[in-house]
């Protein structure tokens, strides 16, 4: 089952359609609190070694190996005893779908999860591939030679990653259904006795298919989409706590308070004073 999130911070994307960062971290750092996108990502590790937590397990890459991180997969990483240097190739793979059948086998599939990818490899004609794609795009980030790159990327991905291919049915729709009602009504009273009803489950039922499509409870992801959504309000310069909490859905501030500062490490008037600066 796949996992779905929007994307509450965009990303800037290159001409390309891709996006290269590269992150330095100190010995036994966080790199990235527990969070999913669209985008599919690409972690190359040059030197050290990174932990991801990936679903529900911890992964160890190590140098010149790749951490696979697929749309819609939560996931958190944290630097090993060494220094640690790694690259991020990211991109929507939405922008590069097309009209061919091929295209539409397999380019939604690894959207929407359908396709399963082993999630660390050490595939020389992978690594390659990604050293070559972050190295044109360094010196053309415009050249058509990069879209030919990502294409091959995905080819390399399916014949030496993939694990898992279903095709669509009509349970992942459901699935969908389920995560859009909770991001079109974040703001509501929504109970798990409510969601479930409204789809006609069971509260056991409803939060066991909604497990099986996020890795996570009902009440889980909508508190997280809370939080997100509470995010993006003070990035855009919201500065009343009180407000930013009830507009999310947050009946008592200060267990708003406490619930964001356990997701993003500070309070939210840490991120308030930052905006204001």
């Amino acid at each position: 089952m796949q996992k779905y999130q929007k994307e509450l911070t965009p990303v800037a994307y290159e001409p390309s359609g891709l996006k290269l960062k590269h992150f330095e971290i100190a010995p036994n750092k966080g790199c990235f609190r527990t969070h999913w996108h669209d985008r599919i990502e690409l972690l190359r590790v040059c030197q050290g070694e990174i932990f991801v937590g990936y679903d529900t397990n911890i992964s160890k890459i190590c140098a010149d190996q790749i951490m696979i991180i697929p749309p819609h997969t939560p996931h958190k990483g944290f630097a090993g005893n060494h220094a640690l240097s790694y690259d991020v190739l990211m991109f929507d793979i939405r922008s590069f779908y097309n009209d061919s059948e091929v295209s539409r086998k397999y380019l939604p599939a690894i959207y929407d999860g359908r396709a399963r990818f082993r999630c660390v490899s050490d595939e020389t004609e992978l690594v390659e591939c990604l050293d070559n794609i972050r190295d044109i795009a360094t010196h053309t980030p415009d050249s058509l030679e990069i879209t030919s790159q990502v294409y091959k990327l995905l080819h390399l991905l399916l014949r030496h990653c993939l694990t898992e291919f279903k095709m669509e049915s009509k349970t992942d729709n459901i699935a969908r259904g389920f995560v859009e009602y909770i991001e079109k009504n974040f703001d509501q009273d929504l109970t798990t006795e409510a969601m479930s009803t409204h789809f006609g489950y069971t509260s056991a039922h409803f939060c066991r298919k909604f497990k099986e499509a996020t890795g996570l409870t009902p009440i889980d992801y909508l508190r997280i989409y809370r939080l997100e959504e509470a995010y993006k309000l003070i990035k855009k310069g919201n500065r009343n706590v009180s407000d930013i909490a009830f507009s999310c859905g947050f009946h008592d501030p200060n267990y708003f308070t406490r619930s964001f500062k356990a997701h993003f490490g500070e309070p939210p008037t840490h991120f308030i004073h930052l905006s204001e600066k």
